[in-house]
């Protein structure tokens, strides 16, 4: 096992080397990033897919979806977040600033 996850670290290394790739990774990252950060916060506050998905007025299947990285309307993240108790923001970060941000979450 640890020679895979070794085997695909060199690949990511090498792939992220390209502009293109790694601009395409840290799109996903970010679609990640938000819905892991709701479906933290609906855990917490106790509360199912079921139970949510009631509170927005969709199905367990459209918070399953997006919880795993799923593409969903922005008028749902928006129902979301208000369900959660929440409000969704939003920020336009040029590019060079944003390589900045993430680089430093890292370190």
């Amino acid at each position: 096992m640890n020679r895979r996850k070794n085997r695909y670290e060199e690949f990511k290394k090498k792939a992220l080397k390209n502009p293109r790739v790694r601009a395409s990774f840290e799109e996903g990252l970010d679609e990640l990033r938000v819905a892991v950060a709701a479906a933290e916060l609906r855990q917490k506050m106790q509360l199912s897919q079921t139970k949510l998905a009631k509170k927005v007025g969709t199905t367990q299947a459209v918070i399953s979806r997006f919880e795993n990285g799923g593409n969903v309307e922005l008028r749902t993240l928006f129902r979301v977040a208000r369900a959660l108790g929440t409000i969704l923001r939003f920020e336009f970060v040029p590019h060079k600033e944003r390589h900045k941000a993430s680089s430093s979450k890292r370190a």
